[in-house]
């Protein structure tokens, strides 16, 4: 079974609900759960997993079809494209953006970069954030 019913939960009113669908999708194949030439449920059979209009589904299947990350198959449906290289390529972009993310919101809270390496190295070890006594200079 594939994680699709999984994906069930409240969508992200900031942000519009093909990506959300197309990102977990990409989650979902990094993480393994979706693996190369897996059968992915039809436009419809999605909108009602779902519980979206088969409109936002659509957006989403030409999205992933752009990006090389499905194909369809005339009569026969969906497929996850089998290309591992894809694959990798969509794990490096989601590292990079979740550090960017981690980053923005760290320099927000005024850390310095040698304050969060420091803090990352120590949360690494096992440790915890002492914001308290942190060094960063103010």
């Amino acid at each position: 079974m594939l994680p699709m019913e999984s994906w069930r939960a409240e969508f992200d009113e900031r942000f519009p609900i093909y990506q959300q669908i197309v990102d977990r999708f990409c989650y979902s194949l990094v993480k393994g759960e979706i693996t190369a030439g897996d059968r992915i449920p039809s436009i419809r059979d999605m909108a009602l997993i779902l519980k979206v209009n088969t409109n936002t589904i659509q957006r989403a299947y030409q999205e992933m079809e752009r990006k090389n990350l499905i194909y369809s198959q005339r009569g026969t449906g969906y497929f996850v494209m089998e290309d591992q290289n894809m694959i990798t390529e969509i794990k490096n972009e989601m590292v990079q953006n979740a550090a960017a993310r981690f980053l923005d919101e760290m320099r927000a809270l005024g850390f310095i970069d040698k304050q969060i390496i420091k803090e990352l190295e120590q949360q690494l070890r096992g440790g915890t954030i002492d914001a308290a006594n942190d060094n960063r200079g103010h």
